[in-house]
């Protein structure tokens, strides 16, 4: 019986036939002792821990009741199952499955954990959230803490005995982080005292561990407002003596914790650092670095959004193509046969093959940006160092915005294939739907990615990232176009990437002329990009399966080969297709809505 919750074949496919991972990065730098038998039993390792015990603790409501984070007399408790969860989790090594052997890491490519993570994540956000910032705040410590802190805290944050968090936001200072307000006074003995707040801080207090690290955003008295003079510091809750035992409450306190529309098992906590004055921190990297240090998490953190948005709507499809299954209603207008499984009827086969192609484009374009970080450990020279690193650049607000962008439509049309049934929580795709909400909002809206694509990463490196990033499919597009099967596919996607770049190069000039047509037009600019960059992985796949099909013995292998090829051919034509068009309008000088008065929008 096909999986509800995950789904190892497509992502053995895309590892194995589509990326190659056996000839292009096992047995390579970093990854001379893995190979494709050792990374399938990762896969499948991580399939039974999702399905077996992360799934069956996702529903936020068990008989009526919430299974929330809650606050009781100042201290944050999560659902009593996930303590088992991380219990699991970290004895499997799953924390660090890609970091360093130095530090108990096991190695494995950033593609094959992200592949695991992707099982994870669809089957409890809220639970992984704590994960993943433990590690993204654990990385940090690797790469900007003293190697007498490192020493401290690397080896307790990586095994999980203690968690990590990432605390930015204030109330006063959301998106734009210039005008923060928490402060760090210097100390005799080299430390900092922190006092302010923070507020809508993910797993920012919980009854997990012992410790929790914050990674602290905060401006050193007397140095400049603005972004350029704040810096980064580390602050447990509790303080850590130097044998690394842990030592006096660090003035960390919780203030509250937010009730929100999906990920309840999560605590969105707001924290006051140093209401007492007995808050201490420890500089990491340099004084007014902080912006610097903290998006090498931050940009962590956006990739691993963008694989969630992935991992909730392919789990949303999966359950929504069991339903279509099962489901008896209406008649097959084609046979006359009554009272037949719902995907039978044309409209509801729409909406599962738009979910499949939409899931399994999104998925490839999230795990070719883990692919490209890998490339940048095995590359032999510097350019080629230079060129993968380039295109990670390019691709994490692309990750970030498209994936979760496109993953709310998925799981928009899991609830509609459910119908009514689909907006009831006895069924999961109407939490989905919910959880999913937040990841088109945190770490940086879309409309701050779409903006960050616009007005700095097409001009890096004098446009050369963002053109290398369009050219890679260059390749896969000759290939197709001598294939009967897909050449007008391929006429298809060619088509929309001179588009992308043809546009690209007129909103550089509009920018100087009328900054307001591009402005306006960033988003759905982005979205445009996307849509082009998963027609070609979509091409890409489909190259791959018309080779495995022509191969296929089992006659499951020839359903996933043609069913990847048909998915291709849907997604392309009926997505892909539309871009040329959408940027001819997104060119226009239509800008009514900066033009209208603020009054006018009043009713």
């Amino acid at each position: 019986m096909a999986s509800q919750w995950v789904d190892v074949r497509d992502l053995k496919f895309i590892l194995h036939e589509v990326f190659k991972i056996d000839e292009q990065l096992l047995g390579k730098g970093p990854f001379t002792d893995y190979d494709g038998e050792t990374v399938d039993m990762v896969l499948e390792s991580a399939a039974k821990l999702a399905e077996n015990e992360i799934a069956p603790t996702y529903p936020d409501e068990v008989h009526g009741q919430p299974v929330e984070a809650i606050l009781k007399e100042g201290k944050v408790y999560v659902p009593e199952a996930y303590h088992h969860l991380w219990k699991l989790y970290c004895e499997g090594g799953w924390m660090t499955t890609s970091d360093s052997p130095d530090w108990g890491g096991q190695g494995f490519p950033e593609i094959v954990a992200a592949c695991a993570s992707s099982m994870f994540l669809g089957c409890n956000q809220a639970f992984l959230m704590y994960t993943g910032l433990t590690h993204g705040a654990a990385k940090l410590v690797e790469k900007f803490c003293s190697e007498e802190l490192k020493a401290i805290y690397l080896p307790k944050m990586f095994s999980g005995q203690w968690a990590g968090t990432m605390c930015l936001t204030e109330p006063g200072s959301g998106s734009d982080l210039g005008p923060l307000k928490t402060t760090a006074k210097r100390n005799p003995d080299g430390t900092y005292s922190i006092q302010g707040t923070k507020c809508f801080i993910s797993s920012g207090d919980h009854d997990l561990v012992e410790n929790i690290i914050h990674p602290v955003l905060a401006r050193i008295e007397g140095d400049p407002l603005g972004t350029k003079g704040i810096s980064i510091f580390l602050v447990p809750k509790y303080r850590v003596n130097s044998d690394g035992g842990l030592g006096e409450f660090n003035d960390v306190n919780t203030g509250g914790i937010e009730h929100k529309m999906g990920i309840h098992g999560n605590a969105t906590c707001t924290l006051n650092f140093g209401d007492n004055g007995r808050c201490i921190g420890y500089l990491m990297g340099a004084e007014r670095q902080g912006m610097q240090i903290m998006f090498h998490m931050m940009n962590e953190e956006r990739q691993g959004v963008g694989m969630m948005g992935v991992s909730l709507a392919g789990a949303a499809y999966l359950h929504a193509l069991s339903y279509a299954k099962e489901r008896l209603q209406g008649n097959n207008l084609f046979t006359g046969q009554r009272y037949v499984p719902i995907i039978q009827h044309p409209d509801v086969r729409r909406m599962l093959l738009k979910q499949k192609s939409v899931t399994e484009g999104i998925r490839a374009l999230c795990l070719f940006c883990y692919w490209a970080m890998d490339q940048q450990k095995v590359a032999g020279t510097d350019t080629e160092k230079s060129k993968w690193s380039g295109l990670v650049e390019m691709l994490t607000p692309i990750v970030k915005s498209y994936c979760t962008e496109m993953g709310l439509v998925v799981n928009d049309l899991a609830v509609q294939t459910y119908g009514g049934y689909g907006y009831c929580r006895e069924y999961p795709v109407e939490q989905m739907m919910r959880d999913q909400k937040i990841n088109t909002i945190f770490e940086g809206t879309n409309g701050i990615q779409a903006m960050d694509l616009l007005g700095r990463k097409l001009g890096m490196n004098e446009g050369k990232h963002f053109m290398n990033l369009m050219s890679e499919g260059n390749a896969h597009i000759a290939e197709a176009k001598g294939l009967d099967s897909l050449k007008d596919e391929a006429a298809v996607v060619e088509t929309a990437v001179n588009a992308i770049l043809a546009t690209a190069m007129d909103f550089a000039g509009l920018l100087m002329k009328n900054p307001f047509i591009p402005l306006i037009a960033a988003c759905d600019f982005l979205n445009c990009v996307g849509d082009t960059l998963c027609g070609w992985f979509h091409l890409w796949m489909a190259l791959e399966a018309t080779k495995g099909l022509a191969q296929a013995d089992k006659e499951s292998d020839k359903m996933f080969y043609l069913g990847k090829i048909e998915g291709a051919k849907f997604f392309i034509q009926r997505t892909t297709a539309l871009v040329p068009a959408k940027c001819e309008i997104l060119k226009k000088d239509e800008t009514s809505c900066v033009r209208i008065p603020e009054e006018a929008f009043a009713v």
